[in-house]
């Protein structure tokens, strides 16, 4: 496939299609095995809640597990494959360890999720239903992370973690992102909107966006506007303090961190946070944080307003949205991309906990009564 020659989405009959379509553009090894559960090619939706605007949703819920992870785990196990491996390890209970489960029986290899102690039992059976190996650990989810990167090249070990300095195959999947977001517009977006934790994906999708304006497939970089969770807002101070290595972001003293719903975003210190530095100051972008509370309130109104359930992890860049249609960043005249990273259907247990939902005890007989008034 040549990039010049980008075209709008069509039908695809060599090879499994989604993000394996953009194989021959996307820098992976000649050997990685095509492994597929249909990731990708998933839907640009216009807002319905602001009409006004030129403002689309990137559903990543609908790729096969419930997120954008689903991307990058098919690269890795297409590359485990490739290089002979047994089992794909991973450092999370959450979107990555789900991926990697299905994933790696896709493949045929065994999994293992490693993760916090705690972690509810409403997370976890999803990645054993796909037999995964089940593993707590008493550390941090960096500090696992680290330790699992360092075991890399032991027999029949991968290494699936969604971070480039343990996985690099995998850090290039979420180029397929910006490529889709300009098969199916025709052009960049001037503002893309997305929820950020490690930083791998943002600044995947960035680099995805640089390849199409090199090749003249686009005219403009989209500025790139990262959210976080105010109480690990590492991302933000850098990118305010000037930090532009990893010396710098590592020493940076550790955010207020604690418990969080927004787990899926939260790290003390980002593993690709350099990179994703690095794209929102190539792209003069911004870090926005927001606390739990809103979030969890955030997954009411996009469900009301634009149909779709999300994980609290995604909704809360709709308070991103907010921020920016109020200092006019996000305007009639912009083209925004927001992401939905992930669905919400995972996450339901916190929510109710969060926010129970409301019921309305009626007799049979107020039943007319009570549908009229409710469509009036």
């Amino acid at each position: 496939m040549n990039i010049e020659t980008l075209l709008p989405r069509s039908p695809t009959t060599d090879g499994p299609g989604g993000i394996w379509r953009w194989r021959d553009i996307l820098p992976l090894p000649d050997s990685i095995v095509p492994v597929s559960l249909g990731e990708g090619n998933t839907p640009l939706l216009r807002s319905r809640a602001h009409p006004d605007l030129t403002l689309f949703i990137k559903d990543e819920t609908r790729n096969p597990t419930g997120s954008h992870k689903d991307r990058p785990l098919a690269l890795a196990a297409g590359d485990a494959v490739a290089t002979g491996a047994r089992v794909m390890a991973v450092v999370s209970a959450g979107s990555t360890g789900l991926s990697n489960a299905a994933y790696a029986a896709r493949a045929g290899l065994a999994s293992v999720a490693i993760m916090e102690a705690g972690a509810p039992d409403s997370r976890v059976a999803p990645l054993a239903a796909l037999g995964s190996h089940l593993v707590e650990v008493d550390a941090t989810i960096d500090r696992a992370i680290e330790a699992l990167t360092g075991l890399r090249g032991q027999d029949g070990l991968y290494v699936a973690s969604t971070t480039r300095s343990a996985n690099a195959v995998q850090a290039e999947a979420s180029r397929t992102i910006a490529y889709e977001i300009v098969a199916d517009l025709g052009y960049a977006p001037d503002v893309l909107i997305a929820p950020v934790g490690g930083g791998g994906t943002i600044a995947s999708i960035h680099a995805g966006f640089v390849q199409l304006l090199a090749a003249g497939r686009i005219d403009r970089l989209p500025r790139l506007i990262a959210v976080v969770p105010s109480t690990y807002d590492t991302l933000a101070r850098a990118l305010e303090t000037g930090i532009t290595d990893a010396a710098g972001l590592f020493g940076m003293p550790a955010p207020t961190g604690g418990d969080t719903v927004l787990n899926k975003i939260a790290h003390d210190h980002p593993p690709d946070g350099v990179e994703a530095l690095a794209a929102l100051r190539e792209s003069n972008g911004r870090v926005l944080a927001y606390p739990d509370r809103a979030a969890v309130a955030a997954v009411d109104r996009v469900g009301r307003e634009e149909g779709l359930y999300v994980e609290p992890s995604s909704a809360i860049a709709w308070l991103a949205l907010d921020a920016l249609i109020a200092d006019g960043t996000v305007n009639p005249d912009t083209r925004t991309v927001m992401l939905a990273c992930g669905s919400g259907f995972r996450e339901t247990e916190v929510v109710i906990a969060a926010r129970p939902p409301t019921r309305e005890t009626i007799a049979l007989d107020q039943l007319g009564d009570l549908l009229a008034r409710i469509g009036g």
